[in-house]
């Protein structure tokens, strides 16, 4: 089905994981995807992967932390593609440690890429939205861990709950724009975070890190949960048909969250 038929989406962070995997399922709904990322090789293979798969797309540079380049990419997107219909706050980033050993540093840019990278990035295409007039959709990747929380990831908790909270605040705000807002919740999505969390967990308690990450799946799933299939559904959440569907926040994690 194209459900996005024509529209014109940024994706950011689909340099690779989550992000790509957003950005094919996007194109196979029938978008024209402006993948984002601080290292360019890795969008440009996303919008190669992309082409591969019959989509067109275009790569930019940005660093959801400074607001510049994130309006520099949308200007390059709204000059080469003509408009901006939609936003997936994909980037993120996941730093694990006990909640007493924490350091600074790593809060901060836990915060800095996870909930300013979220808000400085919905400005800027709400901004461009408003003045197009023609209204569009925003989803961001929180995280069931903003629910639920997890062990040893105080921060990354924290962080993810403040996503969920900012995707209800703008869904309120730019409703009279006609800007929806949406949030998707994954959770034991099979990419290079999860392996660096299996990783942590192996330093910690011994074992194969790429056998301990198949065991961080949904019980009810009983497998790694694709990127693409994460895809789907905030393609679904960016179209037309999800417009009753405003300011929440969709578990994608195979039935881990249980609200």
């Amino acid at each position: 089905m194209n459900l996005l038929e024509n529209k014109i989406i940024l994706v950011t962070g689909a340099g690779r994981g989550i992000g790509r995997g957003i950005a094919l399922a996007l194109a196979d709904a029938g978008a024209q995807v402006a993948a984002g990322d601080l290292q360019m090789d890795g969008v440009e293979e996303t919008i190669s992967l992309v082409e591969q798969a019959g989509g067109a797309g275009l790569p930019v540079f940005l660093d959801v932390t400074k607001a510049d380049t994130i309006s520099a990419a949308v200007e390059t997107i709204v000059q080469k593609l003509g408009r901006l219909d939609g936003l997936v706050n994909n980037a993120g980033v996941v730093r694990i440690n006990p909640a007493l050993n924490s350091p600074p540093d790593e809060r901060a840019l836990q915060f800095d890429v996870n909930v300013e990278g979220v808000y400085l990035c919905c400005q800027v295409a709400a901004r461009q939205m408003i003045s197009q007039g023609n209204g569009g959709a925003i989803v961001s990747i929180a995280s069931e861990a903003g629910k639920v929380g997890h062990m040893d990831m105080a921060s990354y908790n924290a962080s993810k709950a403040s996503v969920i909270s900012l995707t209800r605040s703008f869904s309120m705000e730019w409703a009279k724009h006609n800007i929806n807002v949406n949030a998707a919740c994954p959770g034991g999505v099979d990419t290079p975070m999860l392996l660096d969390v299996a990783k942590w967990i192996a330093r910690r308690d011994g074992g194969d890190p790429h056998v301990i990450v198949k065991t961080l799946h949904p019980p009810q799933l009983g497998r790694n949960i694709q990127p693409i299939e994460v895809g789907r559904v905030v393609a679904f959440l960016l179209s037309d048909e999800a417009i009753i569907i405003r300011g929440q926040s969709i578990n994608t994690d195979g039935g881990q969250t249980p609200y």
